[in-house]
């Protein structure tokens, strides 16, 4: 963990003025172009194999931070907010959710929405008062408002003269 932001999963640090931020990679994703490309040259023929069908995924986060605290955002469409827990326990934030496929009586020829369950946890902060934390689901995107501590909070303090 480095000592910038204080979040475990992703950092950010300031050099130079300027700031860098983590991107998750993909260690298939080279692939997936290639079969995108592949099926674009010679045109894809609706055959779905068996990997297609069960794709996973995990939701897209965002971390931003201000004067008052950490927002964190997830990109949860699809997911039923019923089917979505919260918890934040010795400075961790865990976000637990499952995206369920609609099924009917329709062939399906290609799907390329991920479902299923899936778990983030992100390591908080020490200056989070995680009693406060407030948790907001709105057009699937899940909003998590985590308030720094008050004793974290800078404060002024007048200077008085004894004169």
């Amino acid at each position: 963990m480095n000592g910038h932001s204080g979040f475990g999963v992703l950092s950010q640090a300031r050099k130079e003025g300027a700031m860098r931020s983590l991107t998750r990679w993909d260690p298939f994703g080279g692939l997936n172009s290639l079969q995108y490309e592949l099926d674009r040259v010679f045109g894809r023929t609706w055959d779905v194999s068996a990997s297609d069908t069960s794709r996973t995924w995990v939701p897209a986060t965002e971390i931003t931070s201000d004067e008052e605290g950490r927002t964190v955002r997830m990109a949860l469409p699809g997911v039923d907010p019923k089917r979505v827990d919260v918890e934040v326990a010795e400075n961790v934030l865990t976000v637990k959710g499952e995206r369920k496929t609609k099924t009917n009586n329709e062939n399906s020829y290609v799907s390329e929405f991920g479902q299923g369950s899936f778990t983030r946890s992100f390591r908080l902060p020490n200056n989070i008062d995680a009693e406060k934390v407030v948790a907001n689901f709105e057009h699937g995107m899940l909003e998590l408002r985590l308030p720094l501590a008050e004793a974290a909070k800078p404060r002024r303090i007048t200077v008085t003269s004894a004169a």
